[in-house]
């Protein structure tokens, strides 16, 4: 495809993107999104970012579609799904953001077009469940179960937390953190999420990751060199290696890689001052490029995902930083 078709591909999965919060995200919006890439790189940054769009990014339908399957899951409901949802409760707890809310309202939607079962958020119950997404790090997941532990001691339940898939790291620390915050509480903790959208970003596995890591070609760069020592980074390279992969192409993947990360670097510059957890490849609290996530929703890119993605905003004044890149799927940020 040329770069105009490319344009029209990657505009068709990401049309109605937040609900047009931000505008018609159309060809045009993403012709003027790849124009800030130096020309040699316009073509394979449009090809790799459709490849991933076209596997990773959920719909609203995909979405409503999974919130069906748990909602009829016999292990779940027991044979009486009318019955089971009735005395459950939806948790509605997230300290930061408005996905719980939005994605509460849809699973809500389902329930009660099926079973006709309404005013379950925040009950008391035997069966919690917890809606999200996807899980990257877990941070956020386990410090909303943390306050709500502390606030209202829930013991002899269980926890469900209910995701479209999530990274291995961050679903396995979760895990452990909430076994130990559950120490004595006994409150049983199950996780529920499709099998194929399992991400692997474990260091030990980091040739066949399924996030943005870089091998050690990235240094020929000069951008990425200095940016390397000025922060004196230590990083734990990917090795190319045969695998399959649920998200890269394996011809272009070290390209691409390159690419986003040279922007990204470029990106975290415009402001003179950043939050230690900004990197050019997302937010990340350890010494990396970044968490480098690589997955999409209709409602909102992670800020986990590559900063070339997702920063800037095109109404800002032409003075602040946020003016200086044009996002391909724009996040609600704070002017400062």
């Amino acid at each position: 495809m040329n770069q105009t078709q490319l344009c029209e591909a990657i505009s068709q999965i990401i049309l109605g993107y937040a609900g047009n919060r931000y505008g018609i995200y159309n060809a045009a919006h993403v012709h003027r999104w790849i124009r800030q890439f130096d020309e040699d790189e316009q073509q394979l940054v449009l090809e790799e970012t459709l490849h991933i769009l076209t596997s990773q990014y959920i719909t609203r339908e995909r979405f409503t579609e999974f919130v069906s399957t748990i909602i009829n899951h016999n292990n779940i409901h027991g044979g009486n799904p009318q019955g089971f949802w009735a005395n459950a409760s939806l948790l509605q707890i997230q300290l930061n953001g408005n996905s719980q809310n939005e994605l509460n309202d849809i699973f809500c939607n389902v329930l009660q077009e099926q079973y006709q079962v309404n005013g379950i958020i925040n009950n008391h119950s035997s069966d919690y469940f917890y809606i999200d997404d996807f899980i990257f790090s877990g941070n956020r997941l386990y410090n909303d179960i943390r306050q709500w532990i502390e606030q209202d001691t829930p013991q002899n339940c269980r926890l469900n937390v209910v995701t479209i898939g999530n990274y291995t790291s961050g679903e396995y620390s979760t895990k452990c953190k909430l076994e130990t915050l559950f120490k004595d509480k006994n409150i049983q903790l199950n996780f529920y999420r499709y099998d194929e959208c399992i991400l692997e970003n474990r260091l030990t596995y980091r040739n066949s990751s399924e996030r943005f890591w870089p091998t050690e070609i990235v240094l020929n760069d000069t951008t990425i060199q200095a940016y390397v020592e000025e922060k004196q980074l230590t990083f734990t390279y990917r090795n190319v290696a045969p695998h399959e992969n649920k998200v890269f192409s394996a011809g272009r993947r070290e390209q691409y890689e390159l690419i986003m990360l040279k922007y990204g670097i470029k990106i975290i510059k415009l402001p003179r001052v950043n939050h230690p957890v900004v990197k050019p490849l997302g937010y990340d609290t350890f010494s990396t490029f970044g968490f480098g996530s690589a997955v999409f929703t209709f409602r909102n890119c992670p800020n986990n995902n590559p900063l070339p993605f997702w920063w800037g905003d095109p109404e800002a004044p032409a003075h602040h930083p946020f003016s200086k890149w044009y996002p391909l799927l724009q996040r609600t940020t704070y002017r400062g």
